[in-house]
């Protein structure tokens, strides 16, 4: 049985707040509704983050993640996967230390990927491992104590790109690790997106759109091969049966619109996804927003995973 704060943040996450996002008033952008934000109490840390780093998913230098784990912690753990960002060309799985620690003291087993990176790996090179790292999480779960019906991911910018594909697929994308675990699935039963590009055939002629050109897809363009660009696409790929999903997105993003995620999210109600948009009035990567909000976001996305993870 839930406990009372559980309980509490069930209500408030799946039931108040699309009740009031569904209100004849609530605030719209682009079409799409917008979920209002809330200040959400946490319950209080109830363990110790145990950290194993640098396991490998795979054999490869970059296949690796960093697991935190609740210590102490009895049966299965909801887990959550932490997809770190930076153009699919840099970044780390160290992006997410903290988080990762936050999560576990909460109770989730958290594993922070890294994956291997463009230009050296051109696309679809990382949503290739981030499927094989859910695929090694699902394989090794007796050992690890996950509760592989409650896996979630959740990134940030090009790590919120393959969030949603984990989401968003039910398959194993094809690639060179598309033989390897195969009884396990690549999906995840939620996701997290802190504005995450999403369809990249409208994000091509952006800045970023530009950028990654060269590098992740060797310089074709969606006039050159259309059908690569959708395939890295998730909000082509979205389906009745994808995840619910959490979108944060800000207003003044000048790096991924915030019409990527608008986007995302319509798509996923056409599909009768459950889904939730949530924006704040900030650039990329929160950049002038104030750490009161940003903490009030960090909140309202451990909310969600909890409310999404509980039995």
């Amino acid at each position: 049985m839930l406990g009372g704060g559980r309980l509490l943040l069930r209500c408030l996450m799946l039931v108040c707040l699309p009740a009031l996002a569904a209100c004849a008033n609530a605030a719209v952008a682009g079409g799409v509704p917008i979920t209002p934000l809330a200040t959400v109490a946490l319950p209080a840390p109830r363990f110790h983050a145990e950290l194993q780093p640098d396991l490998h998913y795979g054999p490869f230098a970059a296949q690796t993640l960093d697991l935190c784990m609740p210590a102490g912690a009895t049966g299965t753990r909801p887990g959550v996967v932490l997809i770190h960002g930076g153009a699919w060309m840099g970044g780390d799985k160290l992006r997410w230390r903290s988080l990762c620690e936050q999560l576990a003291a909460q109770g989730f087993l958290a594993a922070s990927v890294d994956y291997r990176l463009a230009p050296e790996w051109p696309w679809p090179a990382q949503l290739v491992d981030a499927q094989l790292a859910v695929r090694w999480l699902r394989a090794q779960a007796v050992s690890l104590g996950l509760d592989v019906h409650h896996l979630c991911a959740y990134g940030d910018s090009a790590g919120g790109h393959l969030a949603v594909f984990l989401g968003a697929l039910q398959s194993i994308h094809a690639g060179d690790f598309a033989t390897t675990l195969t009884a396990q699935s690549p999906a995840v039963s939620c996701v997290v997106d802190d504005f995450g590009p999403t369809d990249l055939v409208s994000l091509a002629p952006t800045p970023l759109g530009q950028q990654i050109a060269g590098p992740l897809f060797g310089g074709k363009t969606p006039q050159s091969d259309l059908a690569l660009y959708r395939d890295a696409s998730p909000v082509f790929a979205v389906t009745p049966a994808s995840a619910p999903m959490l979108l944060v997105q800000g207003t003044r993003d000048g790096v991924v619109p915030a019409s990527q995620s608008a986007e995302l999210a319509q798509a996923l109600r056409t599909q009768h996804v459950p889904v939730q948009y949530v924006t704040y009035d900030g650039d990329h990567e929160f950049n002038g927003l104030p750490a009161a909000r940003q903490r009030t976001l960090l909140d309202l996305t451990i909310a969600f995973l909890l409310a999404h993870t509980s039995p």
